[in-house]
């Protein structure tokens, strides 16, 4: 690994390292947060239970859920609070800015003519204070808890996705290239073309069974353990803020580093080199499992009020 990148997530480790994240992967960080809690503080995994019973997209989570009871109920619930802002896409539910939080980047190879006065931001940061302001106050509608508690499930997954932090403003990007939507290289899996950003979305887990999701969570525990990391308890909604430069700098040095291949056409897609491959997948796990224990403390926060 590139030493600035093991700098990097040396932020979060200690000295000793237009979705975000596919649904898959939402469902790894939650399975995560699942196991933790499940093992800890049990109180948390039954109010976020008790909670997502009132949510009021009743369908998604019938399906999600089947006939499942007792322990594989609540594992599932919580697999599906994290996926199900990206499930209720062009509904009534939908906010399609609060999936991101980006911040222009510009291709030094390539630089525009000049910089853009207007690069779409998104409104990840406000949905997360938001929301989290929602879910942990108790005199708020089951409904509107549960509501909320999806959105702080999935945008603590999104905002640790490097490419949800950024847009690439070069010649051929002049009003940013939608943090990798519009670059596209080669799936080193299917072979077929895909955009930069789903490349990144698709890294860690492209398998949506809930059994998988939770083993997938299991393996990443024991490879990326907590002990691993410079966690500390959950504060406050600011820390959401120093989450979205972790991932920006991730981008700036390797997502869009010097090893990247990519086209602006699907039909001249090329293949990653293999280092560019290799240290993708390793940071795409670092962040996503970091985004399954952030969970935790930002569920612990949220609930520490209530006995």
């Amino acid at each position: 690994m590139k030493p600035f990148i093991a700098l990097l997530l040396a932020v979060a480790l200690p000295c000793s390292t237009a979705l975000a994240w596919s649904r898959p992967g939402h469902m790894v960080s939650a399975a995560i947060a699942y196991d933790e809690l499940s093992a800890q503080d049990r109180r948390i995994v039954e109010r976020v239970v008790a909670l997502a019973e009132k949510h009021p997209d009743r369908g998604a989570f019938e399906v999600a859920i089947g006939r499942a009871k007792g322990e594989e109920r609540g594992r599932r619930i919580f697999l599906e609070l994290a996926r199900w802002p990206d499930d209720t896409r062009g509904s009534i539910h939908d906010h399609p800015t609060w999936h991101y939080w980006s911040r222009p980047i510009v291709d030094k190879s390539s630089p525009p003519a000049k910089l853009p006065e207007d690069v779409p931001e998104g409104a990840a940061y406000e949905a997360f204070a938001l929301n989290l302001s929602v879910a942990s106050d108790p005199r708020a509608s089951a409904s509107e808890r549960a509501v909320a508690l999806a959105w702080i499930f999935h945008l603590v997954g999104d905002i640790h996705q490097p490419l949800h932090s950024v847009s690439q403003v070069s010649k051929r990007f002049p009003e940013g290239d939608r943090g990798g939507s519009l670059q596209f290289v080669l799936d080193p899996v299917a072979a077929e073309p895909v955009s930069l950003h789903w490349y990144w979305d698709d890294r860690v887990s492209r398998d949506g069974e809930p059994e998988l999701a939770m083993e997938r969570g299991e393996d990443l525990m024991r490879r990326v353990p907590r002990s691993q990391f410079r966690l500390q308890p959950f504060k406050s909604a600011t820390e959401f803020s120093e989450w979205a430069r972790e991932s920006y700098q991730l981008a700036t040095t390797l997502a869009y580093g010097p090893d990247l291949r990519a086209s602006d056409s699907a039909k001249t897609a090329p293949e990653q080199p293999k280092r560019y491959l290799d240290e993708s997948l390793q940071v795409a796990e670092q962040r996503l499992t970091l985004a399954g224990y952030r969970l935790t403390e930002v569920l612990r926060w949220a609930f520490r009020n209530e006995r």
